[in-house]
């Protein structure tokens, strides 16, 4: 297994890397930064660490963070045996991505994952990893319960969506290595997901099964709720 214990020591040539993506601003958590909040007693952030390092079919894994947080990581990565390769990302998600992509250049496969999302298993990982080797970019989604209507900007609704083909999905994402960096390479718009780069080059990306559980924190009522999780967990 390589574990890479400083940006760009070895080569991640041929190999599987994780990007975890820590780099947000935490614009809705009322000056906390939540991927810092406590979580049972470590920071949040800590509980997707610790999931990614304990799944060997990683080789290696990105955190892309501010610097001021490189030397907090290091430590927890290696206090969950694995050495951890950080960087910095940039203003926007795809940025941060990409500078998770340069980190690991020549990575045969990618896993991006949200640090904001704290209780993804590894049983997920494994599944989102085990389908790409087949399908070349593959997303976790559940099947969506509520009536979903496209409104315009007065609120009045344009239609119905079928409810059966809507999926709400999660990360991590994986892709083959040479397609998700085809796809950071394509333009410069942002996007909310490194699926919808793809989906611009007319790649197909495959759905599996997510998880209920696995709740991305973005308010001070998810952090709540997350917290709840896992105390009955």
């Amino acid at each position: 297994m390589t574990t890479p214990a400083a940006p760009g020591s070895p080569s991640f040539e041929g190999t599987t890397v994780a990007i975890l993506l820590a780099a947000g601003a935490s614009t809705r958590m009322a000056g906390e930064d939540k991927l810092w909040a406590d979580l049972g007693g470590a920071p949040l952030i800590g509980a997707a660490l610790r999931t990614l390092a304990g799944v060997e079919e990683l080789d290696a894994v990105v955190v892309v963070a501010p610097a001021t947080r490189h030397a907090e990581l290091y430590r927890l990565g290696t206090s969950l045996g694995r050495q951890v390769t950080c960087v910095e990302g940039g203003p926007r998600r795809r940025d941060s991505v990409r500078a998770g992509i340069a980190a690991a250049p020549g990575a045969a496969w990618y896993a991006v994952h949200d640090g904001a999302r704290p209780l993804a298993s590894a049983l997920l990982v494994r599944r989102v990893l085990e389908a790409v080797r087949t399908r070349g970019g593959v997303v976790p989604g559940l099947a969506v319960a509520d009536t979903i209507k496209r409104v315009d900007g007065l609120g009045v609704v344009i239609e119905t969506l079928p409810r059966a083909e809507l999926r709400a999905i999660q990360t991590p994402q994986a892709f083959a290595g040479d397609l998700l960096r085809r796809a950071h390479s394509l333009d410069d718009v942002d996007a909310t997901d490194d699926a919808v780069l793809v989906e611009r080059l007319g790649a197909p990306v495959h759905v599996v099964d997510g998880e209920a559980t696995n709740l991305k924190v973005t308010t001070s009522d998810d952090l709540e709720r997350v917290r709840a999780l896992l105390a009955r967990s």
